[in-house]
């Protein structure tokens, strides 16, 4: 996971668009409300299914200055690294949403190339090389702001200060964010979580809500944060 020697900072792997669904509450009418940012959204493919939909979707991530190849074989280097890792590790987890370790890897294999098609194709208009703390868009560019297993998750590795940033400039582009999962590893809530909704109450309304998507034990809540006016 997280903890793997083998890779250094945050696992480049994806989530499918289905997932995305229910790991944040979304349903069409959201969709349609308007500009949606995903960040930092590595491998993922919602914004290739998304747009493909119709709707209005961009994906933002440090590495969106590479060329599709070195992503497409550094997902799939990452996605074997985790299975192998989730060997041991099979019961941290719930077997729902995925039947066993090969489903797992099956679907994400699927989502790694689903995303490397649409980057090849799409690079210049949906992909933006940026990081969380600084990113090229307007004040309320967004109507909604999905990060998805980059904030709390990782809490071992980026400080305290870099959540706080990050969020405060997710907030200056959009008016909602949702933030999912607020667990790391062995299933612990993330000390930053509490932090953060206490240290940013005149900026935010915050609510913890629970979701349909539970695969680490106990990762079945978002953060939903709307902006104060």
């Amino acid at each position: 996971m997280g903890n793997n020697s083998k890779i250094k900072g945050p696992l480049f792997i994806g989530r499918s668009w289905q997932e995305y669904m229910k790991m944040f509450n979304l349903t069409t009418s959201i969709l349609k409300k308007g500009k949606i940012l995903d960040c930092a959204s590595g491998a993922s493919s919602f914004a290739a299914k998304m747009n493909q939909q119709g709707y209005d979707v961009t994906a933002l991530d440090v590495l969106y200055d590479k060329k599709p190849e070195y992503l497409e074989d550094k997902c799939i280097n990452h996605l074997n690294i985790l299975v192998e890792a989730l060997n041991d590790m099979e019961n941290h987890f719930l077997w729902g949403y995925f039947k066993d370790l090969d489903d797992l890897k099956r679907q994400r294999t699927l989502v790694c190339h689903e995303f490397a098609e649409d980057y090849k194709q799409n690079q210049k208009k949906s992909y933006i090389k940026a990081d969380l703390i600084n990113m090229p868009f307007n004040d309320d560019f967004f109507s909604l702001i999905l990060c998805s297993h980059f904030l709390f998750i990782y809490d071992h590795r980026l400080s305290y200060e870099f959540h706080k940033k990050s969020i405060f400039e997710m907030l200056r582009v959009a008016r909602e964010i949702r933030i999912y999962p607020l667990v790391k590893s062995r299933s612990m809530k993330s000390e930053y979580v509490s932090r953060i909704m206490d240290e940013l109450g005149d900026t935010a309304d915050f609510e913890l809500v629970n979701v349909d998507y539970e695969f680490r034990k106990g990762g079945n809540e978002m953060m939903k944060l709307i902006k104060k006016n």
